[in-house]
């Protein structure tokens, strides 16, 4: 596959394309505004944003931006400056938001320092992993909102105890992993917004915080991402079909379906479906498709895709499935009582593929491959 890197887009190029409606913004003092604040807030990136929605004129002129980042605060819920003790997290679930922006870990990088040991950082690895995904969670579970989630610009100042390589090889991985396992979008700040490519938008003291002019160029970067939510699947009988990108991953009914990483996805099953696309080449950003409810299989394809399946057959604890081609599909077993005693994802290969299922009671059973039934006895 080969076409042209998908760029931010320009202001000129975006209007009208969406409605974010309320706006969270949800985050630490890179949000809030340190060092440039003001009142009433006319600096941080937050009230740019709103200034940029606005400016679109129509249904966004309506939209509100929150802005609830609280300086100091951390993503993890053990951390004692933790964003979930603090005083904005309430107002900011409260706030109802039809779009929540969060930008957190930047302070997460402080805990990595030279005595850190190994099993240390795996254990805040992931715990900035789980505690994301947990407030993914709980903002969902009060307005629904379209989520993104940034991963956290450049940062370095020693005697802060914060370093960028921190943040490159421990916060950004961990975020990343939370945005994929929950399916949300994901701003690269850090590909897009860094003190070594333009040192005027961040404070001169710090070489963290942005400046007046870097809250805007911060506002300008998720305007543009914002405006990309608007991706949608394409149906061809039983092949569902992503938007153009350089990753995808899959997902059914809100879980991830794992191993299901390309462009097409041929399904067997009714439901709703979605894709997280990475839709540029030098960045890890990620925008995720709006949901697709698939209700009309088509029958015949589904019989083709049994024929891909040469042969089903147990001995001594043992399924063989033999496969006419690579291919990943969904495996059950299930007793005459219909329950089902086994359920995980295979990634076969051509050929024979050899299924623990362990030693079954004597009796009738049923294998579930790709959602075919295939009948097998245990003597």
């Amino acid at each position: 596959m080969s076409f042209q890197k998908i760029g931010i887009l320009s202001l000129a190029t975006v209007a009208s394309l969406f409605a974010a409606g309320k706006i969270a913004c949800v985050g630490n003092s890179i949000t809030y505004g340190y060092g440039i604040e003001s009142w009433p807030d006319q600096t941080s990136y937050p009230y740019h944003l709103q200034t940029f929605l606005r400016a679109e004129g129509g249904s966004a002129a309506s939209d509100t931006v929150g802005n609830f980042g609280v300086s100091g605060l951390t993503v993890r819920k053990d951390d004692q400056s933790s964003y979930w003790k603090g005083y904005q997290f309430s107002p900011a679930i409260e706030f109802a938001a039809d779009t929540v922006i969060i930008e957190l870990g930047t302070n997460d990088s402080k805990n990595y320092t030279a005595w850190t040991t190994a099993e240390q950082e795996a254990k805040y690895d992931a715990e900035i992993q789980a505690d994301f995904e947990s407030m993914i969670d709980t903002f969902q579970v009060k307005s629904k909102p379209r989520i993104f989630i940034c991963l956290a610009p450049y940062a370095n100042n020693s005697s802060w105890g914060m370093y960028d390589t921190a943040i490159v090889n421990h916060v950004i991985p961990a975020v990343l992993k939370a945005g994929l396992e929950k399916g949300v979008n994901v701003i690269d700040l850090h590909s897009n917004f860094s003190y070594l490519e333009n040192p005027s938008w961040y404070l001169s003291t710090d070489t963290v915080h942005p400046s007046v002019e870097g809250a805007k160029e911060l506002a300008k970067i998720i305007y543009g991402y914002v405006q990309k939510d608007n991706l949608t699947i394409s149906q061809n009988k039983n092949v569902l079909t992503a938007p153009a990108g350089y990753d995808f991953q899959w997902y059914k009914d809100g879980e991830k379906i794992e191993g299901a990483t390309e462009q097409n996805l041929t399904i067997s099953e009714n439901g709703e479906y979605k894709v997280s696309v990475k839709i540029e080449e030098n960045t890890l950003s990620r925008i995720v498709t709006h949901p697709y409810a698939v209700t009309d299989l088509d029958m015949t394809s589904l019989l083709q895709t049994k024929s891909s399946i040469s042969s089903v057959h147990y001995t001594n604890g043992i399924l063989s499935v033999s496969l006419f081609q690579k291919q990943t599909f969904d495996f059950k077993v299930m007793d005459v009582q219909g329950r089902i005693l086994q359920a995980r994802t295979i990634h076969g290969a051509a050929g024979e593929n050899a299924i623990t299922v362990g030693n079954l009671p004597a009796g009738r059973y049923m294998a579930f491959v790709q959602g075919n039934a295939y009948p097998f006895s245990v003597r």
